[in-house]
């Protein structure tokens, strides 16, 4: 199973879920229904698990970057609201 290296140091499972409640999340906030990006969001979400499921540890950094790279190229608004996120919230 692949471990997640967390930004402050601690490891844990990673968890799928995680990722797709994420990736929701950020529709959302980008102005669109889940539904209406159900298949982006499905892409975005597969080839991350691809990407992930080779790994045994991986950095949640890199999960991010992963993520703002596959949105860049299908959905960049969704992007866009993803990194407005981050940088109100996470770089606390």
């Amino acid at each position: 199973m692949t471990k997640v290296v967390k930004r402050k140091g601690t490891i844990e499972p990673f968890n799928p879920n995680k990722i797709k409640g994420s990736l929701q999340k950020a529709a959302i906030d980008a102005g669109y229904s889940v539904e209406e990006k159900k298949n982006i969001l499905e892409e975005v979400f597969n080839n991350i698990n691809k990407y992930i499921g080779k790994k045994q540890r991986v950095k949640s950094e890199n999960i991010r970057s992963c993520l703002l790279t596959e949105l860049d190229k299908c959905e960049p608004y969704i992007a866009k609201s993803w990194r407005k996120f981050d940088k109100r919230y996470k770089a606390r």
